[in-house]
């Protein structure tokens, strides 16, 4: 252990305003193995180098350094900054600040890539402030005090606490008026930027974006022209400036064909920035551009993917990675793609999960996939499809409450609609138990005191029930032809017209089922779905000629469908009614207002794919040399610990160990690979005073560390690493931190749903 302790001070760093680099000498305070010698604000985000990434809009930022790498890596931290790409931004600020130890710009860049977490933003500024007291012109310090006095104050951010009272409205009021006073001094700060440079427009650009972003903290946007006027003046000074993401979400929500030009040139503005491709699929999608938007956003998977596996990171680590894949199946299925929307969704499903950033409790790709992938099942009606899928791999059952009864009340559904009705009747009568006893639950607790919480979930959970138990209810309704009860229980039931349609129809309502498909038309213009049921419903009526014509409409709206979805093909008499061929599809032409939009695939695969595993060399207790491709291959959990000198190391292994069976028994091995030489690893052992359960090696040269990227790059330490690879040699799972991995329970899960999956 002292071994291990003498390491760890030579790898200390000392804070101090010179340095972001290694130092022999040791602190007062070592920190803890793994963690930053810089603070807890630079223990999380991007730990590994950062390079320079093809596709970045040339940004013009000049600065006090003296070094061109960090110039270059500052300004591509800049344009990162422009594209919502916090992750990379953050690392690129942090390879300037590298470059460079004296560069206090830097360290603003990184507070500026912490929009989302205030707290690590605060220890970013406050780090700026202290280096800005030297080497740094008046501009730069005009930037670092405008965000320092925009940034809640350090002693704002109390730990969590739940034995604290709940705010008072009066000082959740203040607190809201606080940020309200801060953000139009922040805004005033930037002019006074542009009032002493007024050419300049990352200033310009800044200040367009906190007029949009203000209205978050009741910052009163009064003119989105007066806005769009200083657009307008970046533009003339770059065309190509990354801002026309700052105009799409300008005129997004408000009139979104003032942002159609910046929709074309926003990818291309910056083709590295997976972001950059997403966000005009918001103005064609609310211009019910539906293929145009489809195509943006798998632009923008794509480019993200290719990153994600040139980087190693795991698909949910990117900012709006989920979000732009959900959204995307939204728009293959007002496309008619089933197929493809399936496939999506399922993919979706298939990433890995981490309680982090990707489960059901969060918006990350899991959670989006199942709703995805239930809403093309739901919406094309294809209820057997969605029986059959209830018991595989993507919607096996989870233990997400919320998501569980969902998922319940869907197969309530399907069994009365395909004529399963005892099977359904009885699903039904199980939602019905579940609500009455948490109604029972709710009248003790009326009775309890400090039973707000409890009460107000259980009470959220009556209000799901009673819209799920209302769909179940019309579903029952509508095979049992009962036009009264269907009516009622669709008020309740939160299901989307064109369902409702359908339902009545088979109910025998079918003058309600074409009024209800209308609607649904009326809402979704350009949609394939609500058309589809409308033509079919007025034929059915009778009143062929509307059918005829509304048809024809259908026929280029559908362009990409798939026609061999059952909506579709029960269009064929009508088709053959207007002497359609039988695909009688008619493809839109490409719309002239597209820009350069480049081939799919030279922006990076069409899914993501996990990465091959780096081999490594080990060393056994008995200084046994071990070769990863000499172990059988089979499916391993590779820990990476920074040795028993390291506390919670120790606890990890406490953790897994007992538990290296379990993950056996489902044809996981488990290893572990410290950073200690064979001496202190046999030291260790004998100290544990009990068998880990698991084989330990050494490592003591740290390559594989290096090699896993369990390493700190800008602070030349290593890190904790946990590693799931499969039989093939490809990482299905990995979490890399500044805290070693606890959580057996769930990783045990995922590992076996992750090799599970086809």
């Amino acid at each position: 252990m002292r071994v291990f302790l003498a390491f760890v001070c030579l790898l200390s760093f000392s804070w101090n305003s010179n340095s972001f680099s290694a130092e022999s000498e040791t602190t007062p305070e070592t920190p803890a193995a793994g963690h930053s010698y810089h603070g807890e604000a630079f223990n999380e985000g991007p730990r590994q180098s950062a390079v320079l990434i093809d596709g970045m809009s040339e940004i013009d930022f000049p600065t006090s350094t003296k070094s061109e790498s960090a110039q270059a890596f500052f300004e591509q931290g800049i344009a990162a900054l422009h594209g919502f790409w916090y992750l990379e931004a953050e690392r690129s600020f942090r390879q300037a600040a590298l470059e460079d130890s004296e560069m206090a710009i830097a360290y603003w860049g990184m507070a500026m890539a912490n929009v989302n977490n205030l707290e690590r933003a605060r220890g970013f500024i406050d780090r700026a402030k202290e280096a800005s007291k030297k080497n740094t012109s008046k501009r730069e310090r005009l930037y670092i005090d405008a965000l320092a006095r925009y940034l809640p104050a350090a002693d704002s951010f109390k730990d969590d606490d739940e034995d604290q009272p709940e705010k008072t409205k009066e000082e959740k009021e203040k607190e809201k008026d606080a940020a309200r006073r801060r953000g139009e001094r922040y805004l005033t700060d930037l002019e006074k930027i542009l009032h002493e440079h007024p050419d300049d427009i990352e200033a310009k650009a800044f200040l367009v974006v906190q007029m949009w972003m203000g209205e978050r903290q009741g910052v009163k946007l009064t003119s989105r022209y007066a806005v769009n006027a200083l657009l307008s003046e970046i533009f003339e000074a770059n065309p190509n400036h990354p801002a026309h993401h700052y105009r799409i979400h300008l005129w997004d929500r408000a009139r979104p064909e003032n942002a159609i030009e910046s929709a074309a040139l926003c990818g291309p503005s910056s083709p590295g920035i997976a972001h950059m491709w997403h966000m005009p699929g918001h103005i064609y999608s609310k211009l019910k551009r539906y293929g145009d938007a489809a195509w943006q956003q798998e632009a923008s998977a794509r480019v993200d993917h290719a990153h994600m596996i040139r980087t190693r990171l795991m698909p949910d680590q990117i900012h709006n990675f989920a979000h732009n894949n959900e959204w995307l199946i939204r728009n293959l299925v007002h496309l008619g793609r089933l197929e493809d929307a399936i496939d999506l969704a399922r993919n979706m499903i298939s990433l890995p999960k981490h309680p982090s950033f990707n489960t059901l409790e969060k918006r990350g790709s899991h959670r989006y996939g199942r709703m995805r992938l239930l809403q093309v099942f739901t919406e094309f009606g294809l209820w057997q499809e969605l029986i059959d899928e209830m018991n595989g791999p993507y919607l096996a059952e989870v233990e997400h409450s919320a998501t569980r009864l969902d998922e319940q009340a869907w197969l309530v559904v399907a069994k009365f609609q395909t004529g399963k009705k005892a099977e359904g009747e009885k699903l039904l009568r199980d939602l019905k138990r579940k609500k009455l006893k948490n109604q029972l639950k709710l009248l003790d607790l009326e009775e309890i005191e400090d039973s707000e919480e409890e009460s107000k979930k259980i009470n959220e959970e009556v209000t799901q029930l009673t819209r799920l138990i209302a769909r179940g209810t019309a579903a029952q309704a509508s095979v049992n032809q009962d036009k009264d009860t269907i009516k009622e229980a669709l008020k309740t039931a939160a299901l989307s017209d064109s369902i409702a349609a359908r339902w009545l129809e088979k109910a025998g309502d079918l003058k309600g089922a074409v009024e209800k498909a209308k609607q649904a038309v009326n809402s979704g213009n350009e949609e394939v779905i609500p058309l589809a049921v409308y033509v079919d419903l007025l034929w059915k009526s009778g009143d062929e000629d509307e059918a005829k014509k509304r048809f024809k409409a259908l026929q280029s709206i559908a362009g990409e469908a798939d026609l061999e979805t059952p909506l579709l093909t029960a269009l064929k008499p009508i088709a053959e009614a207007v002497d359609a061929k039988e695909d009688w599809r008619v493809p839109s032409d490409a719309a002239k207002d597209l820009g350069q939009r480049p081939p799919l695939d030279d922006l990076g695969p069409f899914r993501w794919q996990p990465y091959p595993a780096q081999s490594w060399t080990a060393r056994s207790a008995d200084d046994e040399l071990i070769n990863s491709e000499e172990l059988e291959r089979s499916p391993r959990l590779v820990i990476f610990y920074l040795g028993f000198g390291c506390l919670h190391c120790v606890e990890q292994l406490h953790e897994f160990g007992p538990r290296a069976d379990e993950f056996r028994e489902a044809g996981i091995d488990v290893l572990a690979i410290s950073t200690e030489s064979t001496e202190d690893l046999m030291t260790g052992m004998k100290a544990f005073k009990e068998d880990v359960g698991i084989p330990l090696y050494a490592n003591s040269e740290q390559k594989a560390f290096k090699d896993f990227r369990c390493w700190d790059d800008f602070e030349s330490q290593p890190l904790h690493g946990t590693f799931l690879i499969d039989a093939n040699g490809f990482v299905r799972w990995q979490d890399i931190s500044y805290e070693p991995f606890m959580d057996v329970d769930f990783l045990l899960k995922e590992s076996k749903r992750l090799l599970e999956l086809p």
